[in-house]
């Protein structure tokens, strides 16, 4: 017969990681704080998250094993692996610009030319972030993710870029 599915567990929707973490997102704004604490906490909540993305990401490339000429075996596990990194690199991106003021919505989410407009005109942390940008969009999207490149030095380069927008958002470093 099978496993019987209990029919009142059936109707309740598990709240996924994405949903936690907006919800996680939505109380920070919605809390009487001071801006500092506001910014604190933002920043706290994304680090997190971003961290969660990049360990994730680490954990696929893990899986493709590198052969000896310094290329992947396997690019299914690169490409799962760049596209997870990837959407860590806009969850911290998305944090600097909430702190910097710059309001994201579900039609700028996805615009790259938002991003990089943004970095280059109105993240005021750091002049080279719009190359930085452009350097880990082609290693983790473009190259990575839609070509699945197999190259571990330029992946690793990818994985560089990553690591140091996560650092513009650390909580302890602020």
């Amino acid at each position: 017969m099978g496993n019987t599915v209990d029919k009142s567990r059936k109707n309740i929707r598990q709240k996924s990681s994405s949903d936690i973490f907006s919800t996680k997102v939505m109380g920070i704004l919605g809390d009487s704080l001071t801006d500092k604490e506001r910014k604190k906490k933002l920043r706290e909540v994304y680090y997190a998250e971003a961290v969660r993305y990049k360990e994730n990401a680490k954990k696929y490339l893990g899986k493709a094993k590198v052969d000896n000429k310094g290329h992947y075996e396997d690019k299914k596990y690169v490409r799962t692996a760049c596209g997870v990194a990837y959407s860590g690199l806009l969850i911290a991106l998305d944090c600097l610009f909430i702190l910097n003021g710059i309001e994201i919505n579900g039609e700028t989410k996805k615009d790259i030319v938002f991003y990089k407009y943004n970095l280059n005109n109105r993240v005021h942390t750091n002049r080279k972030l719009g190359g930085n940008f452009d350097s880990a969009y082609e290693i983790l999207h473009l190259l990575g993710y839609y070509n699945g490149i197999t190259s571990s030095s330029i992946v690793k380069e990818g994985f560089k870029e990553l690591d140091m927008f996560i650092e513009l958002i650390n909580p302890n470093k602020a």
